[in-house]
């Protein structure tokens, strides 16, 4: 048969309806479709990222609920905690301190906190005594003293801590009192602010002391 009688089917790829599409159709909702998916799938991706890093930034649970209670305070004031009322009377400085057994001095300085406490049970002193700043650094007792140990339960305790400081201002410093240095969770702790300036650093570096710790004492005095 000649050409003239040849029958040329369009070229492309049927579809429902009985129309023809051409190739570059069929790509194009093809790329459509898959181009949907993949932003799905992009979405999907980012919401995962931002969930990981709002999860990164979240306390840990656990930590959160074990952490200790903050009672907030001032000096002068009772602090009401969990093993009695905590009242820090007085906050001195110097370069050296000294009790009836021993004596210690420092390059830095000296903190001195007189407190009185009214204890409600027996396993009620203050074992743990620190300063710390707005920045993390923390000072412990270390070399440091406290008195205030062994009490009876209802009878007041007049006691004191010493705890060892750089010479140099702390900002933002906040006195820190427990009844356990061992194990914090779930317990509660007496806060309470402090000024410790450079003319304040400055004055209890030039004061060589001794600061005078006498043994704690029992009862109303």
């Amino acid at each position: 048969m000649g050409q003239a009688g040849r029958h040329t089917e369009p070229r492309g790829i049927p579809h429902a309806g009985g129309d023809v599409m051409s190739a570059a159709d069929v790509w194009r909702r093809w790329l459509g479709g898959r181009g949907r998916s993949l932003g799905a799938g992009v979405l999907i991706l980012a919401s995962l990222a931002v969930g990981r890093v709002i999860t990164d930034r979240l306390p840990d649970a656990e930590s959160v609920i074990e952490k200790p209670i903050e009672r907030r305070g001032v000096i002068g004031t009772p602090i009401a905690l969990r093993i009695g009322d905590v009242t820090v009377t007085e906050v001195t400085g110097a370069t050296s301190w000294a009790s009836v057994s021993e004596g210690k001095r420092t390059q830095g300085v000296w903190l001195a906190a007189s407190i009185d406490l009214l204890p409600s049970r027996r396993e009620s002193g203050l074992s743990y005594a620190a300063v710390r700043d707005s920045s993390g650094h923390v000072w412990e007792l270390g070399r440091g003293e406290s008195t205030c140990k062994a009490p009876i339960a209802g009878v007041p305790m007049h006691c004191q801590v010493l705890i060892e400081l750089p010479r140099r201002p702390i900002s933002n410093a906040e006195l820190v009192l427990r009844w356990t240095n061992f194990d914090d969770r779930f317990d509660d702790q007496a806060v309470l602010p402090l000024t410790l300036d450079q003319a304040t650093i400055d004055t209890w570096a030039g004061t060589e002391g001794p600061i005078k710790v006498p043994l704690a004492t029992l009862g109303d005095s």
